[in-house]
């Protein structure tokens, strides 16, 4: 059952996108390095070609879980904060910045939560990112870790954070607390 307590509300948010951020960043770093230190197979040729035999993707769907995790913290918290949010536009485009540059997170997200007997993980493929191929051979990214993907949830995360810092120094500033062996019963 929800508080109603919104410094409560918010100290729970922060808690909950550090926890999502240093998700990020350890899976991040993780594809990275296993990328650096996978064997080349054409060492001089044109384009970088290298062996992930054996990587079993575990480190990307850890990092698309962390991604879902984020967009519904914000999906949370907006719902929490309600009308506080309104004129916080820059929330509001970091948000759709986020979910338009992964516009096929749940797409992604929810078969690999779920697993079942259907084809929505068919025509998809981990490598150092995760990719969709499409019907006329093209591939597609999905997910990411390593550019704009990465740099969109990363903006999101710190815009995220900076409104519940600032909801909390406001709340602070309007009710300070009392200093340390201060305290009344009376009061």
């Amino acid at each position: 059952m929800a508080t109603k307590d919104l410094d409560k509300a918010a100290s729970r948010f922060l808690t909950a996108l550090r926890r999502t951020g240093a998700g990020l960043e350890t899976q991040r770093q993780r594809i990275l390095d296993r990328a650096a230190n996978a064997p080349r197979l054409l060492p001089d040729g044109p384009i970088e070609v290298i062996n992930r035999t054996g990587d079993t993707g575990n480190d990307l769907d850890y990092y698309v879980f962390e991604l879902a995790r984020l967009q519904d913290i914000g999906t949370s918290l907006a719902k929490v904060f309600g009308r506080a949010l309104r004129p916080q536009q820059d929330l509001i485009d970091a948000k759709d910045a986020f979910e338009a540059s992964i516009p096929r997170l749940r797409e992604l997200r929810n078969p690999l939560t779920h697993p079942n007997d259907d084809a929505k993980l068919d025509n998809v493929g981990w490598f150092n990112s995760v990719i969709s191929l499409e019907p006329d051979g093209r591939a597609s990214d999905l997910v990411d870790p390593r550019y704009e993907h990465y740099v969109a949830a990363m903006a999101y995360h710190t815009r995220l954070t900076a409104f519940l810092r600032e909801w909390l120094a406001a709340s602070m500033g309007a009710d300070p607390p009392r200093r340390l062996g201060t305290y009344d019963p009376q009061a």
